[in-house]
Parts: C-alpha cells; sequence; structure tokens
C-alpha cells in the first residue's frame, strides 16, 4: 500500500517516489503527496518525472492510483523520480473544502440547517440543504459569519480517532467509513469526520462569497465562491454596477428602479411597434393586391419581418400570396401543393407549416426569388 504523506505534511508539493506497480494507465508508487479523489474533493494532478498525472483516484482495493496523461509510454516498476504537485490547483481545492466545511457548520449550527451533498468546482462549491426552503436573509448571515470566523484566523487541523469515539462526540453528520476515523476540527466552530485535505487556518481561504441558491431534489442547493475565486466575484460584479450606473446615470441604489422604469418604457414601445406594424403590413397586402390581376398569385417584399402579416392575410382569401423580407425569410399564404412545388424547385429553400400557412427561409437575392417562385406557380395553375 502507498504511504499517504498528504495527511503528515499537506504543504509538501514534490518528494521523490519509486514505482511499486502499473496497471493501465494508473501507476503505484512507494509513496505520494497526491490526494486521490474523494469525498467531493478532485484528486491532484502534477508530475512524476517527464510523465504528467492528469488525475489521481483510488483503486477498488483502496491504494492510491496516479493516473498518467496520454496514451505514450509508462513509467516501469521500480522508476525512481521527482513526484511534483500542481500545487496552485492543489492549495484552491484545500481552501475550496475547509470553505464547504465552515459554510456547512454555521449552517446548521446557528440555523439547524443540515447539509445533504456538497460539490467542489474550478471556480464554486455548492452544498445541498436538507431544507425546502432558505431565506436570502439568512444565507447572507452565514456568508457574514463565515467571513468573521476567516477573520479571527480560527485553526483548522486534522486527528484520527476510533470508530467508537468518534460516535460520542456527536458530530453534525454520520460517519461513513468503520475503523479508524479521520477527524477535521475547526477552532470552537465545528468538527466533523472527513478524509480530504484542508488547509491550518481559515486565514488562508481569504474571503467567501455566498452566489446563489435553487431548489433541486426537494431541498434548497446553495452556491459559494472562496479564495481568488470570491476576488473576481466581487470585482466582476463591482465592474457591472458600474457601467450601469453609467449607463443609466444613477447611483448605484438607484440602477434596479432605472432599469425596471426602461423595461417598462420598452414594453410600451414594444406594443406600440407592433401596432404600428400590423397597420403597415395591411396597407402592404391590399396595396399588393391591387397591383396585381384578379387570379394571380400576390408576391412582395417588405421591410418587415413577415411574421407582421401573419394576421392580416384573411384564412379565406383566395389567392396564393407569397411575402419575402430583406432578411430572407418568407411567409407563404396558399394551398400545401403549391408549396411544396415551390420548396422542391428552389435550391436553398427551407421551411415549413401546416394548413395554408407556411414560413421559412431562402438564399440569394430576394427579388430573383419571388420571380422564381412566381414562374413555379404560374407553371402550377396559381394564374
Amino acid at each position: 500500500m502507498t504511504e499517504r504523506l498528504y495527511y503528515s505534511d499537506k504543504y509538501a508539493k514534490e518528494i521523490t517516489a519509486t514505482v511499486t506497480g502499473v496497471d493501465g494507465r494508473c501507476v503505484r508508487l512507494d509513496r505520494t503527496i497526491f490526494y486521490p479523489e474523494a469525498g467531493g474533493q478532485p484528486g491532484d494532478r502534477g508530475f512524476f518525472g517527464s510523465f504528467r498525472i492528469a488525475d489521481t483516484k483510488k483503486s477498488a482495493d483502496g491504494d492510491v492510483l496516479h493516473v498518467i496523461d496520454g496514451n505514450g509510454p509508462m513509467p516501469a516498476v521500480g522508476d525512481f523520480c521527482t513526484l511534483s504537485l500542481d500545487w496552485p490547483h492543489r492549495y484552491f481545492f484545500m481552501k475550496e473544502h475547509t470553505a464547504q466545511h465552515l459554510v456547512s457548520a454555521i449552517l446548521f449550527s446557528s440555523f439547524s440547517i443540515g447539509t445533504v451533498a456538497v460539490h467542489q468546482g474550478d471556480e464554486s462549491f455548492t452544498v445541498e440543504t436538507d431544507r425546502g426552503e432558505i431565506d436570502e436573509d439568512t444565507l447572507l448571515r452565514v456568508e457574514d459569519a463565515a467571513n468573521e470566523a476567516i477573520r479571527k484566523n480560527l485553526k483548522v487541523w486534522q486527528d484520527e480517532t476510533d470508530h467508537e469515539s468518534a460516535e460520542k462526540l456527536h458530530m453534525r453528520r454520520s460517519i461513513k467509513v468503520s475503523g479508524r476515523v479521520m477527524l477535521v476540527h475547526i477552532e470552537g466552530i465545528d468538527v466533523v469526520a472527513c478524509g480530504g485535505v484542508h488547509v491550518s487556518s481559515l486565514s488562508e481561504i481569504g474571503e467567501i462569497a455566498y452566489v446563489s441558491s435553487e431548489k433541486i431534489r426537494g431541498h434548497v442547493r446553495t452556491c459559494w465562491k472562496c479564495s481568488d475565486s470570491a476576488v473576481r466575484y466581487r470585482r466582476e460584479n463591482a465592474a457591472i454596477v458600474r457601467k450601469l450606473s453609467s449607463l443609466f446615470s444613477a447611483e448605484p441604489g438607484c440602477i434596479c428602479r432605472e432599469a425596471e422604469r426602461c423595461l417598462s418604457e420598452i414594453k410600451v414601445s414594444r406594443h406600440n411597434l407592433s401596432v404600428m406594424s400590423g397597420k403597415l403590413a395591411s396597407y402592404l397586402f391590399f396595396s399588393a393586391c391591387e397591383e396585381t390581376n384578379g387570379s394571380e398569385a400576390v408576391i412582395f417584399s417588405t421591410e418587415l419581418d413577415v411574421s407582421a402579416f401573419e394576421s392580416v392575410i384573411p384564412e379565406d382569401y383566395p389567392r396564393p400570396v407569397l411575402v419575402v423580407d430583406e432578411e430572407g425569410r418568407f411567409l407563404f399564404h396558399g394551398q400545401k401543393e403549391l408549396f411544396e412545388a415551390f420548396k422542391n424547385g428552389v435550391p436553398g429553400l427551407r421551411g415549413g407549416g401546416r394548413g395554408i400557412r407556411f414560413r421559412g427561409s431562402f438564399q440569394g437575392d430576394t427579388d430573383q426569388f419571388a420571380a422564381a417562385v412566381r414562374k413555379i406557380l404560374d407553371g402550377n395553375g396559381s394564374t
């Protein structure tokens, strides 16, 4: 079995190790500082000599497997090389894992909210709770309490005990392993069974930011950011506020009110535009009808979106009608046989419909398309 040094020296970035086994694209080493994926914490990555380790995971027998990237040559049993961590990757997840413990601990100790599941990601972590509803104010209070604990620089440490002793601690979540139990302590706040890798003091996290919440499986799942990810989130939001403040010529506290006012004006303007477009579409349609022979198909182009003519052309209008706009869209009113005729006869045409209304798009010049359709319609007895 591999000697796991990430518990005795979790800040070690580099050691030497010897290959003791090769399983496919995975190697076993006599010792390692690489943490294998478990408990929501991703596996470590880095290098073994010149070989890139893409991931670290547990084998079926509980040993540590170092996954070698690519399809090239593999190390051989007995190879002795330097094992080096991708430290920024490891250190971020150490901080994020500790931040998740802190958030879950405060949710439980201050609000009696339990944690059902957690997930760590490259930019944020989630805590799925056992509650169906949690108000925003509560989650912001959790954020405040977490950052206060970070400012106090509370200590974090791990120790190991037997299962019976661990059970007597009545921790906020059940113990999922048998035998010896690894415990993680946050000074004065929390103790829980966990085999992950954590920082030694909360100040290393930097800060924690509440991001959002959603309902999933009947539970509230909360999303958080920490460390550099939280800093980026805060700065990005500040930049957005500054930009909106400039666009609306409003103080930050008035942006939402100004946005609501603008949206209301846009809604009214869109309604008015729709009414005017309908009137103009009606005028254009009946003008086109008057300009054509009473038995001919009515074909014309327009600057309006063809959708404006949907409610203008009467359902029982007896002549075929084709409206094309400048964006390469068309609306056809007529028998399906006629539509199929010019759909099959004009290259680049796409569309469909039902009854006597068909919509789609075409490629090329608008006038040429209209002329091609008229020729086909005329040849199929539309006149």
